[in-house]
């Protein structure tokens, strides 16, 4: 924030960050919780981009959905996404980027997997006239992945460590 700005913008600013921190806790409690009208409503659905790496690159969010769907929709699978560090720039009245750092962990109960990825999300964003903040552009990075399986005999194998992509679904 600059100094040089009224008392009235560097509170807006603030503001604006907040309202930036609860739209992408939004998100992650919509994955956790299969909401996908959730998930939708997080974004400017009429121009956005979401790069998840291995996963694909989707501008088109019924095929978003479709493909979380396929990969986590199932009551065996125990989701929780971690976002943690916001560091969050307003660049404009009505733009901002932000970078997060994210601990996913997956219990899939079925399969008897557990899945531990670390990562971090470079994001954009941009203030609708509505003035409700929409997520335009995320770009999900893996840094760590640790895959497991337990055997009958509760037993805890170790499938993949390190930082190669790779997710629990077959």
């Amino acid at each position: 924030m600059a100094a040089n700005k009224s008392l009235e913008e560097r509170i807006q600013c603030i503001e604006d960050m907040e309202d930036i921190k609860k739209l992408k806790a939004r998100w992650w409690f919509a994955c956790d919780v299969r909401d996908t009208d959730g998930m939708r409503n997080c974004y400017n659905e009429s121009d956005f981009e979401i790069d998840f790496g291995f996963i694909g690159t989707y501008t088109n969010m019924d095929e978003f959905i479709g493909v979380f769907e396929d990969l986590a929709c199932n009551p065996s699978h125990i989701d929780m996404h971690h976002g943690m560090a916001p560091d969050i720039t307003i660049t404009g009245p009505n733009t901002a980027e932000g970078r997060w750092r994210m601990r996913f962990q997956l219990l899939e109960t079925e399969k008897k997997m557990i899945q531990m990825m670390h990562g971090y999300y470079d994001d954009k964003y941009i203030k609708l006239d509505s003035g409700e903040w929409k997520m335009s552009r995320t770009k999900y990075t893996i840094q760590s992945n640790l895959l497991m399986q337990v055997s009958d005999d509760n037993k805890v194998e170790l499938l993949q460590m390190g930082a190669n992509p790779g997710l629990i679904t077959e």
